[in-house]
């Protein structure tokens, strides 16, 4: 199997977390934005860096790229949101937060590729 289509089932995964993540609390909140809400800081980011970990976990190559499908998934879905409601205004901004959401992210991934850097084969 190639590299490319051995990523599609992380890839698809690390995008389905991003863009559930913002909507299931923007869906279950009453906030415009999710991060607005505290259930996103609750609910919302830890299935983030859960799935990061994981992604790290299950697929250790190259690690940084799940923190960035996951973010960029969200951040891309907000970004859609924001145009189709008139709410743009703040875009600049959120996409500073995103790259800060990132981080801790990264450390998620590389965490789960640690891990399994340690498990016994």
């Amino acid at each position: 199997m190639s590299r490319s289509a051995s990523d599609i089932v992380p890839m698809a995964i690390g995008v389905v977390a991003g863009v559930l993540s913002w909507d299931l609390v923007r869906l279950l909140g009453d906030r415009r934005e999710a991060w607005d809400d505290p259930k996103y800081w609750l609910i919302g980011y830890p299935l983030m860096l859960g799935a990061a970990f994981m992604l790290g976990l299950g697929f250790p190559e190259r690690p940084w790229r799940w923190a960035l499908v996951i973010v960029g998934a969200q951040a891309v879905w907000a970004t859609f949101l924001a145009l189709t409601t008139d709410a743009a205004s703040l875009l600049p901004l959120g996409f500073i937060t995103f790259a800060l959401l990132c981080l801790p992210c990264l450390l998620a991934a590389y965490g789960g590729q640690r891990l399994r850097q340690r498990l016994p084969e």
